[in-house]
């Protein structure tokens, strides 16, 4: 099994496994705050710092958890030279995961 398809997995088994807990779902906020942050709004319907910046919440809750898993494991790419290009660890994406989709069902397709 390739890396991405078991860290989707493991996201997978979290996510229908008793539902988060509040404190996966803050972590996940704060980690989204401390690293993206800067530039981008990280809570649904926030303005971001920079008006260009796309809000996190909106834009990376769209993603399918396979997407979500991908991107944030390899970095999202830049979009600009100025923006770094973070890769974050499988803890931080399970709370990242929470994050933005909480207890939703469905939330996996």
């Amino acid at each position: 099994m390739q890396r991405a398809e078991w860290r989707a997995a493991v996201v997978l088994i979290l996510a229908c496994w008793a539902g988060p807990a509040p404190a996966a779902e803050s972590e996940g906020r704060a980690i989204l705050q401390k690293n993206c942050g800067r530039c981008h709004a990280v809570t649904a319907g926030a303005t971001s710092p920079i008006e260009k910046a796309p809000n996190l919440w909106d834009t990376l809750g769209t993603y399918p958890s396979e997407r979500l898993d991908v991107e944030l494991a390899e970095g999202i790419g830049s979009h600009h030279e100025k923006m770094p290009q973070i890769q974050f660890t499988d803890e931080e994406i399970t709370a990242i995961y929470h994050y933005l989709h909480g207890n939703e069902a469905g939330a996996q397709d």
